[in-house]
């Protein structure tokens, strides 16, 4: 899985030259998912102007205009940040810029505004400037309405990272998860963020209580999921948690899950960091299990 894992780190991370604009596919009449280079974006168009739901890397920018200009002439006015990462944020500093108002929870504004460690990359994020942060921040929960639809943004705590965003479109009926749900990948759990396998299950849940048959389903990086995919995906997060907490409870320790066979059934057809992924699992359960049994990390 190397290869996978260098692949899928400078998809996320690196600041390049944009790729060719990629495909922008209608979800709606004023609806549209921007299948970016860095990550899905999420245009919403109405009477006064754009709202994106994330906004790619610094240097997608011209990526990310093109795909505007096919669904609206006018301004962006908000960007909503499903969380800190650069492949997601890293658009804020050209879209304040131009006028746009970043909205976010309040943890990505306090992540934004300090040099971050990536330890799975061994990367050192330095902070935003003061004009890219976010200016609105929310706790828990917050709607925004723009033209006929009603944005409902719904903060899940500890997932991906301690800042994600569920962003639900309520008329258009779709939902932007960021990187809560990886579709065709092994998700990158953010530890140093402190993100959780139980957190991410947590989300997983929440959303398919408020998703139906009809809903499209957007995740951070792959095609659109329907209620029945992210189910399964559901479903995969929770028999892999359950294994590494059997073999938790057995005294294995954590080179030997990573030299197990768990993840087995999930590889074909499966890319990104497998064994960072388990490794995180492991993490995640042991930290868990430590509390309650005495055990000494």
């Amino acid at each position: 899985m190397k290869s996978s894992h260098l692949a899928l780190t400078f998809s996320l991370f690196a600041l390049g030259c944009p790729a060719p604009a990629q495909q922008v596919e209608r979800l709606g009449p004023d609806v549209a998912l921007l299948f970016g280079s860095g990550g899905n974006v999420l245009i919403v168009n109405g009477p006064n102007g754009v709202v994106l739901i994330d906004d790619q890397r610094p240097n997608d920018r011209e990526e990310t205009q093109a795909a505007i200009a096919q669904v609206s002439t006018g301004p962006v006015r908000y960007v909503i940040d499903t969380h800190w990462h650069l492949d997601h944020s890293g658009g804020n500093g050209w879209n304040a810029r131009a006028g746009a108002v970043i909205v976010s929870h309040f943890n990505v504004r306090a992540r934004r505004s300090a040099e971050q460690y990536m330890s799975a990359y061994d990367a050192r994020i330095p902070p935003a400037p003061e004009f890219a942060l976010p200016a609105i921040t929310y706790e828990n929960a917050m709607d925004l309405r723009h033209g006929a639809e009603t944005i409902q943004l719904r903060h899940v705590a500890n997932a991906h990272t301690d800042g994600d965003t569920i962003v639900r479109l309520s008329n258009a009926n779709v939902i932007h998860m960021g990187d809560v749900f990886f579709n065709g990948y092994f998700p990158f759990i953010d530890r140093d963020s402190r993100g959780s396998v139980q957190g991410i299950i947590a989300a997983l849940d929440r959303v398919l209580e408020v998703a139906d048959e009809r809903t499209r389903i957007v995740p951070s990086h792959g095609p659109i999921a329907t209620r029945a995919e992210l189910q399964a995906y559901r479903g995969m997060l929770h028999a892999i948690s359950e294994q590494v907490r059997g073999a938790i409870a057995a005294d294995q320790t954590r080179a030997q899950v990573l030299a197990s066979d768990i993840l087995a059934p999930y590889r074909a057809g499966r890319e990104g960091d497998a064994d960072g992924f388990l490794g995180a699992v492991y993490d995640c359960i042991a930290a868990e299990i430590a509390p309650r049994s005495g055990m000494v990390g």
